[in-house]
């Protein structure tokens, strides 16, 4: 951890204790962690600073967040499957060949990928919004695209290229034939 000064120091101190206080009737360990973190800050215990750093359940370094465009193609392509989801039962009775909708999340093994994965669960799972598509995606571990994520590129191509037009959501058959069969 870079070198901090006794302010940020006494800050991140009342931090810790605060949130060992309010984690008094939680049964997840979150007070004993914030009472480790609150003695190791408190008592100025720099060698265990790193023990905040490296661990993945307490910092991200810059260089591991996903940049603005990765998270709005995650938002994207949620908006992009909610939007599939509402309208594609009309569309299959209009076009009778109409294929599935294949949900294709991110590729764990691209570093890049993965952090687009964890911010798509941050959406479903932490803020519990777009319930349907992720009910549809499954669990996390279906999230994992294993490398297949052009199923998904080509739609959400399209889908950002249409999305704006004015008959969006008055000609929904036509733009979810559009999306899913986009190459």
């Amino acid at each position: 951890m870079l070198d901090i000064t006794e302010t940020e120091r006494l800050i991140l101190t009342n931090q810790y204790k605060i949130l060992s206080e309010l984690s008094i009737n939680k049964d997840d360990g979150s007070k004993e962690i914030y009472n480790e973190l609150f003695e190791v800050f408190n008592n100025g215990y720099t060698s265990n600073y790193d023990d905040v750093t490296t661990s993945p359940d307490y910092f991200v370094y810059d260089e591991n967040i996903l940049d603005n465009d990765g998270q709005e193609e995650v938002r994207d392509l949620i908006s992009m499957y909610q939007y599939l989801l509402n309208h594609v039962t009309s569309a299959k009775s209009v076009y009778k060949d109409l294929p599935d909708i294949r949900f294709v999340g991110y590729d764990l093994n691209d570093s890049y990928e993965a952090k687009k994965l964890s911010y798509m669960g941050f959406i479903f799972d932490t803020l519990k919004s777009y319930p349907d598509v992720n009910k549809a995606f499954g669990h996390y571990s279906e999230r994992n695209s294993h490398g297949v994520t052009y199923v998904h590129e080509s739609m959400l191509q399209k889908y950002i290229k249409v999305k704006h037009n004015e008959d969006f959501y008055k000609d929904t058959n036509k733009y979810v034939k559009e999306i899913l069969e986009a190459k």
